[in-house]
């Protein structure tokens, strides 16, 4: 079970229009200034706060944060600290956050205008507490998309996202009350993606935005998880299997999906990554479209060779700090 903790959920209706925005940075300075002007232009009306964690970058990226701070709609906290990775920093800033809402941006990532406003606008509409939407590398044609969107139940939201994370946490608005109920990052995965999008949805509802709410830059970072297609793909399964065992009454459907999804994702990059096209990872997949077997976890874990090497651990090197040194914040752990 979770710690129990005496959270402010921030529930208060005078703040059902107040937006954090939670932006971590880890040696982004070069993108902050770009960052900053899709903050300052955005638009709306909802009010709103900067909650920017300077996650011991080295490039004196928190000198540039106090630059452009006058240009912000709203007040802006920086927390500076030593690296310990983009997810225990979203988990950070969450508990710091004074708003109902919470908007998560990546250090690199432009939000698009008025895209805060429109969630915001879908969230009330349609009395979920969770939204997202697109987000793209291209900047053209985005304000001539039509406004389409559609609300997405509990299951077929976890089927989308066990079947592919076709979106990352910079296209996200959620309650801080469900993120922090639903376990918000996990802390030992870089990214926060694969884990997060799960534990929202097993928590119920959302609705889905289909346009562009955030850009990414043209020059991506090398120490981007999608950069980095080994240590990525781990994580995508590891977040499949994280799910597993953080729901022991998981409904059967969506353990076999999880299943036959981490062993078809193995199989895949064995023959991509190692050229090997038969191999127990090819007969476990084959098998794995007509039945779960009983020790399913085990084989998915095995199925983290692929990437990792002779052995399922996590390389020291793909370790987050905070994993290493063991730090959590209570609320994301069980």
């Amino acid at each position: 079970m979770y710690y129990k903790v005496p959270y402010n959920y921030n529930l208060e209706k005078k703040k059902l229009d107040f937006v954090s925005y939670i932006i971590t940075a880890y040696n982004k300075r070069k993108y902050l200034q770009n960052v900053f002007q899709a903050l300052a232009i955005e638009g709306g009306r909802h009010k709103r706060e900067y909650i920017i964690v300077d996650d011991g970058s080295y490039d004196n990226t928190s000198i540039v944060l106090k630059k452009f701070a006058s240009k912000l709609p709203g007040k802006l906290i920086i927390i500076k600290r030593g690296n310990l990775g983009a997810s225990y920093s979203t988990n950070e800033a969450v508990l710091h956050a004074s708003g109902y809402w919470i908007r998560l941006l990546d250090g690199d990532d432009n939000v698009t205008y008025k895209s805060t406003s429109k969630m915001l606008y879908l969230a009330h509409r349609y009395k979920v507490n969770f939204v997202y939407g697109l987000i793209s590398e291209k900047k053209s044609n985005i304000n001539s998309m039509p406004f389409s969107h559609f609300k997405q139940n509990r299951e077929e939201g976890l089927k989308k996202f066990i079947k592919n994370c076709p979106a990352n946490s910079s296209s996200i608005l959620v309650s801080k009350k469900r993120y922090i109920l639903s376990g918000g990052c996990n802390e030992n995965f870089i990214s926060p993606d694969q884990v997060l999008f799960l534990r929202l949805f097993s928590k119920g509802a959302a609705v889905f935005l289909n346009q562009v709410v955030a850009i990414l830059p043209s020059n991506q970072s090398k120490d981007r998880l999608s950069s980095q297609i080994k240590r990525s793909r781990y994580e995508s399964i590891l977040a499949l299997i994280n799910f597993c065992n953080e729901n022991p009454n998981l409904e059967k459907k969506f353990i076999k999906m999880a299943f036959k999804r981490a062993l078809s994702r193995a199989n895949t990059y064995n023959k991509r990554l190692n050229n090997i096209y038969f191999s127990s990872h090819w007969f476990n997949y084959i098998l794995s479209k007509f039945l779960v077997t009983k020790y399913y976890k085990k084989q998915m874990y095995n199925a983290l060779k692929v990437f990792s090497g002779c052995s399922d651990e996590k390389p020291k090197g793909w370790k987050t700090r905070a994993e290493k040194i063991c730090i959590s914040n209570n609320f994301i752990r069980k």
